[in-house]
């Protein structure tokens, strides 16, 4: 394992650690680079930091996503199943509905709860 480890190590790129620490501590942003995007070639940036290099800029991948979406959208109406984003449950919805939901009617009811009381107690305060 030592080795394995020593290997990794030595063919491991150099992080710009030392950078990103010296502009945080004077309070500047930390760099960014600057890619193109694989489909429309429009230059975006991305930060070093994060564990992945993104290949399409961000209209792409919200384009990629509303056509995804078309194409479930399209044929005879039938269910849909996702992952709930909050609790990670599976859940099921018709594909005939104008918005589809990111999360189970239990987590949607207890986000819509929690939103009325935040800001209902904030209205009676006003006045």
């Amino acid at each position: 394992m030592k080795l394995l480890e020593k290997l990794k190590s030595l063919f491991r790129k150099p992080a710009p650690a030392g950078k990103q620490q010296e502009a945080a501590q004077a309070g500047e942003k930390p760099e960014r680079l600057k890619k193109t995007c694989k489909k429309c070639g429009k230059t975006f940036s991305y930060d070093p930091a994060w564990e992945f290099i993104p290949n399409y800029c961000k209209d792409c991948k919200q384009q990629f996503a509303r056509e995804k979406e078309e194409k479930q959208r399209a044929g005879a109406p039938r269910k849909i199943r996702r992952k709930c984003r909050e609790c990670g449950k599976f859940f099921t919805f018709p594909s005939t509905i104008p918005h589809y939901p990111n999360y189970c009617p239990n987590c949607r009811k207890a986000h819509q709860q929690a939103m009325k009381a935040k800001y209902t107690s904030k209205a009676g305060k006003q006045k």
